[in-house]
């Protein structure tokens, strides 16, 4: 038989054992909270460029995890200084807001200045293409595509500590 201390063990436990999961779960939103911010945007370094593009390229996401499988879509463009490599925006974010870029167009893009694959480059605020202009970031660059604004995203994290570890040996 158990007694009362025993008893309440195992309730804790089992607590412990069935709310657990349910903590961890993202919040409603979509969004990825305030801890995925954006890595390699400055809002002080932003600046205007306005060139024709040579070519596209699809760039590995440069948000925290190296990409992992999340394809940018960038723009070579010509410009009065040179060329220089503009990320965009996810190829399918793109295509959803039916912009097309192509080789020839001309491209005027508002963001910050980073080094891209050891070569000069910008990181897109808004990109205007055709006569159509696109709002891909946010003032502090995060990314529209993320859900920002849209509800709690995922929150602040998860606090470290508070298992049930060994505890102390059994009397």
């Amino acid at each position: 038989m158990l007694n009362s201390k025993g008893v309440l063990v195992i309730a804790l436990a089992m607590t412990v054992a069935l709310a657990g999961p349910a903590l961890a779960q993202p919040r409603p939103g979509g969004g990825m909270g305030t801890g995925m911010g954006p890595v390699h945007y400055n809002p002080q370094a932003v600046t205007t460029v306005t060139g024709t593009v040579e070519s596209l390229a699809d760039l590995p996401s440069l948000g925290r995890g190296g990409g992992k499988g999340m394809q940018h879509r960038g723009a070579l463009l010509k410009t009065d200084q040179g060329s220089l490599m503009v990320d965009l925006a996810p190829a399918w974010f793109l295509n959803d807001k039916k912009v097309v870029v192509q080789a020839g167009d001309t491209v005027s893009a508002t963001g910050s200045k980073t080094t891209l694959d050891n070569q000069p480059g910008l990181i897109a605020r808004e990109v205007t293409v055709k006569g159509a202009t696109l709002k891909l970031r946010d003032e502090q660059g995060v990314p529209v595509w993320q859900g920002a604004g849209r509800g709690g995203g995922m929150g602040q994290g998860m606090k470290s500590g508070g298992g049930m570890g060994q505890g102390p040996p059994p009397r």
